[in-house]
């Protein structure tokens, strides 16, 4: 960031003398108001908001040895004086880059401390080499798949931290040795991926049932998550952090669009989301006005609260206790919309509320109490015990948009979702993003809105659907529509239309159909083998482009068991029935994971049966020989076919077209090679 001075060293100490210099600046400088520095968990919510809202943001100076995993518990902390360091630079990483995700910079200091115990090494930052550094990639490599964001985050460090703050007796030069290897979320390439990105069907009719049918408000609550979700492709974030207000309409000829105002939370711009239909409108405006009505009384609360961060909301019909220095049971649960009053036994432990007395006033307990007098409490524990409810970031739930809790759609009445938590009308809670995934079966040994309604999968399991699969879905189905990318773009929020391609789930053959229908609209596909050299000849002789060649070329598309098949069965049937390796009209595409398994599979057959053939031969078995004479060409266009879909040259998505066979089987090639044949002969006889 600009304008932030960063640490320097001095030339003329030792490393330990400016490691002592840059402790002391670290803690000078620190941008985090709520850490006991002393600590090994520091809460850093002031100045790095937690996408969880409620949990806050959290660093933990645990060692890479810790066995526990539990957020609240340290058992085995860094050692040292490399704790001491390991905080100081996470403090300057903080303050000068600001960064989101945080945790990598601690794994990276994790890495670097273990890497000095294992090479029996003093726990100091002064005592680190290139080979500690070596260690501590190895470390890294160890504990992610890939290494190479924690490979750069070390690096970072190195030459941010450690090299300027000159704590180390000569600067280090060190690299990081993992290369960077491109995610490929295309999932033409790799089917298994489609399927994990992509919901079932039955998984949305079931959720649409359920909103239909179900009265229970955690159902209800859920399935308008759902609604909104499939209303446009949004994040997550986004649909939690929608305003109450968040509807709008716009005069469209003679008709009035509904829409939903959205602020993409990762760089796009503001934008209104219009409903694609009148029942789209209906659903999402039926979802909105419910989640209104029942977050209703607890963004009452909030907006009191606002207003008036130190004292406790009474409902109507309660004001009197403002002037009262006690409350009864009955009473607090009304004033926090408690169903039940709680047990006098429990007061204290689960709400903080101290015994100062009893009153034998009817008015201030139930008339069904048969007890003649009521346990008085201190309404000031009381009041303790409900403001302390809110987080210190109260009253701004989105740091990023503003949004204040008295107008969050998703603000809702405290334990609303719980299953085993009574529900508390006037205490407000943001929905969490955990509480929405639990819902849709998340919750492994939990109840979610799937396993309270018997919807199961052909395993008998309940149901699952993860928030983001309804983004892929839209996302999938307008590139199934072949819109224009940077519409798609807008339309999810993004500020940049590569990341379209993160969100492709369509097979292959969906693009040489848009190809062949859409002309220059969509991009060239690549084209490689004898496909490519007709189409270049076909363009040449016919004065067309080469595209318009290719559209012809690939006829009617459609899959079969070995790959993609061109050939166009309005005019003559399949001359090579299940006989595609032989064909000239057949198609692999490079990358496609079930087009390379089954030509291994296709390989590993016939080089078996070949094998066997071979021995039949020398036996002189009847038959054998006609028989490999037949397969073991066969043999060798597999061979080619995945040599061809695993040649690292080629990029994914190529189309692979095979020469044709130099002998047909058919009865029109075998006829071609007979003229060809008493051509030949009829030369020779004249020359």
């Amino acid at each position: 960031m600009n304008g932030i001075l960063r640490f320097q060293s001095r030339e003329n100490l030792t490393a330990k003398q400016n490691l002592k210099a840059f402790l002391s600046h670290a803690r000078e400088v620190c941008l985090f108001q709520k850490i006991d520095w002393p600590e090994h968990i520091w809460d850093i919510s002031d100045t790095i908001e937690s996408k969880r809202l409620r949990n806050g943001s959290f660093a933990y100076f645990r060692s890479a040895r810790d066995p526990l995993d539990q957020p609240s518990v340290i058992a085995d902390p860094m050692k040292e004086p490399f704790c001491s360091f390991a905080k100081a630079a996470f403090s300057e990483i903080v303050r000068i880059k600001r960064p989101v995700e945080y945790r990598r910079f601690i794994y990276a200091l994790q890495a670097i401390e273990q890497a000095l115990i294992d090479l029996n090494k003093q726990t100091c930052i002064t005592q680190v080499t290139d080979d500690v550094l070596n260690e501590s990639a190895d470390i890294l490599k160890k504990r992610f798949q890939d290494p190479w964001h924690a490979g750069r985050t070390l690096e970072w460090i190195i030459r941010e931290i450690i090299n300027p703050a000159g704590v180390t007796p000569w600067p280090l030069l060190w690299r990081s040795p993992f290369p960077y290897l491109a995610p490929t979320r295309n999932d033409r390439v790799y089917a298994s991926l489609r399927t994990q990105k992509l919901p079932e069907v039955q998984t949305i009719l079931d959720l649409a049932d359920i909103h239909q049918r179900s009265l229970d408000v955690r159902d209800r609550i859920t399935t308008s998550f759902v609604s909104l979700a499939m209303f446009a492709p949004s994040r997550v974030s986004e649909i939690l952090s929608l305003p109450v207000d968040c509807i709008t309409r716009a005069q469209h000829d003679q008709t009035v669009l509904m829409g939903l105002r959205w602020k993409p939370v990762k760089g796009g711009s503001p934008i209104t989301k219009f409903a694609p239909s009148t029942s789209f409108a209906e659903v999402a405006s039926e979802a909105i006005h419910f989640l209104i009505k029942t977050g209703e009384k607890a963004r009452q609360a909030a907006a009191w609260y606002e207003k008036n961060p130190d004292k406790l909301y009474l409902p109507d019909g309660f004001e009197y206790l403002r002037e009262c220095d006690s409350i009864t049971l009955w009473e607090f649960s009304r004033v926090i919309g408690k169903a039940t009053p709680p047990e006098a036994s429990h007061a204290f432990r689960r709400y903080g509320l101290e015994r100062v007395g009893q009153t034998p006033q009817k008015l201030r307990f139930p008339v069904s109490d048969k007890a003649n007098w009521a346990g008085l409490y201190s309404f000031k524990s009381a009041e303790n015990w409900v403001l302390g409810q809110l987080p210190e970031s109260f009253p701004i739930m989105r740091k990023e948009s503003g949004i204040t809790w008295s107008n969050a759609l998703f603000v809702l009445p405290k334990n609303i979702l719980r299953p085993d938590g009574e529900t508390l009308d006037y205490i407000p809670e943001p929905t969490s993003i955990s509480q929405i995934t639990h819902q849709l079966g998340a919750n492994p040994g939990g109840k979610t809105v799937f396993s309270r309604h018997g919807k199961v999968d052909a395993d008998g399991q309940p149901r699952k659907i993860s928030t983001h699969q309804f983004r892929h879905l839209l996302n999938t189905l307008a590139q199934s529509k072949y819109l224009n990318q940077s519409l798609i773009a807008f339309w999810s929020g993004r500020k940049n239309i590569n990341q379209n391609a993160w969100y492709e789930h369509l097979p292959q053959e969906a693009f040489i159909e848009a190809y062949r229908k859409l002309n220059n609209q969509v991009p060239a596909l690549p084209v490689a083998g004898p496909l490519k050299k007709k189409a270049s000849s076909l363009a040449s002789k016919n004065a067309i482009t080469y595209d318009d060649a290719l559209r012809s070329e690939l006829g009617a598309i459609h899959v079969t068991r070995f790959g993609i098949c061109r050939h166009d069965y309005a005019l003559t049937p399949c001359p090579r029935d299940k006989d595609c390796i032989n064909c000239g009209e057949h198609l692999f595409v490079k990358g496609e994971q079930r087009h390379l398994d089954e030509a291994r599979v296709q390989l590993e057959l016939h080089e078996k049966a070949v094998g066997q053939a071979h021995k039949a031969v020398e036996q002189s078995i009847g038959g054998a020989q006609r028989w490999l004479a037949l397969n073991e060409p066969k043999l060798a266009r597999w061979k080619q076919a995945v040599t061809l879909l695993t040649d690292p040259d080629t990029p994914n998505g190529t189309l692979i077209s095979m020469p044709a066979p130099a002998s047909s089987q058919t009865r029109t090639g075998l006829a071609h090679k007979m003229a060809q044949t008493k051509e030949h002969i009829a030369v020779e006889e004249i020359d």
